[in-house]
């Protein structure tokens, strides 16, 4: 069984949004349990240029980095999965860190400490529609590791 952590720059989800990754959730729960964070204070709020933004980044999601498990930066200049590369790396570690910046991206030295950047896609999306994608993507990716129809 999987253990899967989504950390994302934001403030608290809509409601809305929250019952859809909900849902997401609840459909990928026989194959892993998933945790969804979202990070924000006030450093994130005052941060008004993209480097400053980006270092408060840094320091908000460092303490999340796994030390056991596989850490990835989801950055809009990293490769593009398809679905089936996506599964792939679903399988290469049981515990999985999964991290969404906020609207400046992340510096150089956070990618450092992730194991892979990966990009969802080459358009810019919201956090929210990125967490509500990847979120699909994930019970996507385990459908296929398992077998099940749900990816067809």
């Amino acid at each position: 069984m999987h253990k899967i952590f989504v950390y994302s720059i934001g403030k608290k989800d809509e409601p809305h949004m929250q019952k859809l990754y909900e849902e997401l959730i609840k459909n990928a729960k026989k194959y892993a349990t998933i945790k969804v964070v979202n990070i924000y204070n006030k450093k994130i709020n005052q941060a008004q240029s993209a480097e400053s933004a980006q270092k408060v980044y840094t320091k908000a999601l460092e303490p999340y980095i796994l030390n056991d498990g596989l850490n990835i930066a989801l950055h809009p200049d990293a490769k593009e999965p398809d679905s089936y590369a996506f599964s792939k790396i679903l399988q290469e570690s049981a515990k999985i860190a999964f991290f969404i910046g906020g609207a400046y991206g992340f510096e150089e030295r956070f990618l450092k400490m992730c194991d892979k950047s990966l990009s969802l896609s080459r358009l810019t999306m919201s956090h929210k529609i990125a967490k509500a994608v990847l979120l699909e993507q994930i019970f996507r990716g385990l459908s296929l590791i398992h077998n099940h129809p749900y990816h067809k």
